[in-house]
């Protein structure tokens, strides 16, 4: 690997200095190309933003393949490249199939749950976000107000994790420090979505998620064959020294001790489907009849990318046999593993597509939170009337506070990527599962569930993930906070509506009725309303 030895950049991650011998002017130019590509993506996209349904949902006129690489490219990110390959590296084997395994069932239960249902709700309703979604199936303001605040607060969460990678990346990258490096990140990614809205999001998220697949398999393959020891070395270094690595024990050999983090990695993986930024980019397609092929692109994008993951196994075995220093930071596996095994030029494109998750992701939630304030609590919430244009500049200024507020969070937090992801993703999960991927499929469902559900799994989520973790608090038998308070949500959520009655099935009105019946994977409701097409499109009444 072509490297400038005589420079020394530490890697500082969370505070922490980490002395990496990096420096390739092919990573900076690699950056460099990559930020005007998403820059220029921007300003093509600010010529459609002419209104809120544009800003937010890309004027709906996406493809399957588009749509279904971008749920895709906002999923895997930073979190699940540099945080999962960290954590992976601590904990064995069993982490990497239960993260692997249990994700494409996640996504393929999103498209089955959700993805016609809400698509149509898009032409039924005019819906253009989550909280959207909430209402309309409940029919009360506060279900609405609670799901904007989970958008909000759960977006800040994980865009953090975005930008804690960012920042970790980008000191690898550039000469700069990881403040330095989190700073620039935030104005390349900050400017292309302020401007470009979801349609540059949408557009960006395709050649991201291309660019991260090509990633892991070059990752893959030096790593396995420029590691000096093989899947035979490998495996036997790590055997003779911590045989519960490849052991299926609960993660970690200690039994009961760890099925609190067993349970949480499953219940992440298991509430895809109440992530909005899935079920937004579900709004934006164009034909609601090839959705049944998303799932399968979508799931086979994420699996490629899994390939990242194999960075960690092999390091783990070369820092037990002594030929590369004990990396300090888990979050630092990936690119210390790219640094010692990969070309100079693999080593700057995979960092290239590790920032493309990072951005993908990022451009996303920044999308989201800002609709949050603007549509769903100003215009819809407050009856603020904006003109298009003022929706559109507020939409660009609330993005640019919370792209400021999540960078705030990034550089202070405590913790690792990969917990500080997990909380964000909890925020989303202990709110919008039950309240949408649940109840647009179950009539039973009360406004009465939701908001007694809703609201103590996000009181719980703030409580357990971010307050203990700056606290220092442990849950007992591993549990994450976030996913615990996921399950007592849901728990509270089915059980109070078993016991009250307001906004169940039989209360809404026709067209929400009609979504709800929507075949999850072809054809219209059983007894037509008039409402829901035949082919699966939808007119106001």
């Amino acid at each position: 690997m072509s490297v400038n030895a005589g420079v020394l950049i530490p890697l500082q991650t969370w505070g922490d200095d980490l002395g990496v011998d990096y420096y390739s002017e092919t990573a900076v130019i690699f950056f460099a190309v990559f930020a005007v590509l998403m820059v220029g993506i921007g300003i093509l996209a600010s010529r459609y933003q002419t209104n809120q349904e544009e800003y937010f949902v890309a004027g709906r006129r996406s493809g399957v393949l588009v749509v279904a690489l971008a749920v895709f490219a906002s999923i895997q990110s930073g979190w699940g490249m540099i945080g999962v390959t960290g954590t992976g590296y601590l904990v064995g084997l069993e982490y990497f199939i239960l993260v692997g395994g249990l994700i494409i069932f996640g996504f393929t239960a999103s498209y089955w749950l959700l993805g016609r249902k809400m698509r149509v709700l898009g032409d039924v309703r005019n819906a253009i976000t989550a909280p959207d979604a909430m209402y309309y199936r409940f029919q009360d303001e506060r279900v609405r107000l609670l799901g904007a605040a989970s958008v909000l607060l759960g977006s800040m969460g994980y865009l953090a994790a975005q930008y804690a990678a960012l920042g970790i990346v980008g000191s690898l990258i550039l000469p700069i420090s990881f403040f330095q490096a989190l700073v620039i990140g935030l104005v390349v990614v900050g400017f292309y979505t302020v401007i470009g809205g979801m349609l540059a999001a949408i557009w960006s998220d395709a050649i991201q998620g291309a660019i991260m697949v090509l990633g892991g398999v070059l990752t893959a393959y030096y790593v396995v064959t420029n590691s000096g020891v093989g899947w035979n070395g490998m495996i036997e270094t790590i055997q003779a020294e911590n045989p519960a690595y490849f052991e299926f024990t609960l993660l970690g050999g200690d039994g009961l001790m760890a099925i609190g983090l067993v349970i949480s990695v499953i219940v992440i993986q298991a509430t895809v489907a109440g992530q909005p930024h899935a079920i937004t980019k579900f709004y934006m397609v164009r034909d609601v009849s090839v959705l049944k092929w998303g799932a399968l692109i979508t799931g086979s994008a994420y699996l490629a990318t899994a390939m990242y993951w194999l960075a960690a196994p092999f390091l783990r075995a070369a820092v037990i046999g002594g030929t590369v220093a004990d990396p300090g930071n888990p979050d630092a596996t990936l690119p210390l593993a790219l640094i010692q095994w990969a070309p100079d030029v693999v080593v700057a494109f995979v960092l290239t597509a590790v920032m493309a998750a990072i951005m993908s992701t990022s451009n996303a939630f920044l999308n989201m939170g800002a609709s949050a304030v603007v549509h769903d609590y100003f215009i819809e919430h407050r009856n603020v009337d904006l003109t298009q244009e003022q929706e559109v500049h507020w939409g660009r200024l609330i993005t640019a506070a919370l792209l400021i507020a999540a960078g705030v969070i990034a550089a202070t937090f405590p913790g690792l990527i990969f917990v500080l992801g997990a909380a964000g993703w909890a925020i989303f999960a202990a709110v919008i599962f039950p309240c949408i991927a649940i109840a647009y499929n179950w009539r039973g469902a009360t406004a009465e569930g939701a908001l007694a559900g809703g609201g103590a799994g996000l009181a719980l989520t703030i409580l357990l993930a971010y307050g203990g973790e700056y606290a220092g608090v442990e849950l007992p038998l591993g549990f994450l906070g976030g996913q615990l308070a996921t399950i007592v949500a849901v728990v509270v959520f089915v059980g109070v509506s078993l016991v009250t009655s307001t906004s169940d099935y039989h209360d809404l009105d026709e067209g929400i009725k009609a979504v709800m019946d929507l075949g999850r994977i072809k054809g219209s409701p059983e007894e037509s309303t008039g409402v829901v097409t035949g082919d699966g499109t939808g007119t106001d009444d």
